[in-house]
């Protein structure tokens, strides 16, 4: 990841954590059809389990709640002091370790862990190529890794309009300004293709790509903010889920 992002997370993680309330589980999808756990990550009792990039904690709570030792890890200070106190309010803390720590370099030995799984977390990343090596490195032979992240396309879309404004094929760095005097807003745009690849090259056996969603505008909500339009959501899909493997 990057200098800017951190200093965007540092600015506003008090502000998106209030706004967007997240509710501890294992959320796969946004706003609406999510994916089952199964497909995912399994049963995760008695696992060894990182999460990279694990914001404010709601799923490294949840995977502790299922009976999992989980180390979630964090670029920024301000969303790890959010995730500490989320794990003291849900009486998991013993079951949990939080490490400051960019997921294109963690901070953690190798083979440690059994399942890696975050939400969320790779559009903030600029090269998934260095963090999917990593995630390869701390997990032991035969571990599971899970993700989802928002679909290449959908963010292409006008939400107003619901037309393509953007080309598909201009991957890396996006630059947002940012109101009220924060940092500005830096996010990195990959395809489809680009997420497998990075993932073979790795190392990693692909086992499932999945794209959840639904045809019925009532199965999606509008967002903290009302940014998210369910009649656009119900016709392309919003979300990219990912399980893979480490080889035995």
């Amino acid at each position: 990841m990057t200098e800017a992002v951190r200093e965007w997370w540092e600015a506003t993680a008090e502000y998106f954590q209030d706004e967007t309330d997240i509710d501890v589980g294992v959320h796969w999808g946004c706003l609406g059809p999510d994916v089952d756990d199964e497909a995912m990550i399994g049963d995760v009792s008695g696992a060894d389990v990182v999460e990279p990039g694990c914001g404010g904690g709601q799923l490294t709570v949840a995977l502790a709640s299922r009976g999992a030792t989980v180390t979630g890890a964090d670029l920024s200070i301000e969303q790890l002091a959010h995730a500490g106190a989320l794990a003291a309010e849900h009486d998991v803390s013993d079951a949990i370790e939080f490490v400051q720590g960019d997921v294109t370099d963690l901070p953690l030995a190798d083979e440690s862990f059994d399942v890696a799984c975050n939400a969320f977390v790779f559009q903030w990343v600029n090269d998934i190529e260095a963090a999917f090596a990593e995630v390869l490195r701390v997990l032991r032979p035969g571990g599971r890794f899970a993700f989802s992240t928002p679909h290449p396309y959908y963010r292409l879309l006008d939400p107003e309009t619901g037309t393509v404004d953007e080309s598909y094929f201009d991957t890396g760095r996006q630059v947002r300004d940012s109101e009220d005097g924060l940092p500005e807003l830096v996010t990195y745009r990959n395809t489809v293709s680009d997420y497998h690849a990075a993932l073979r090259d790795a190392g990693f056996e692909i086992e499932r790509m999945l794209e959840p969603g639904s045809p019925d505008p009532d199965d999606y909500e509008a967002g903290p903010w009302g940014e998210r339009k369910p009649e656009l959501l119900a016709t392309v899909p919003s979300v990219l889920a990912v399980a893979a493997r480490k080889p035995a």
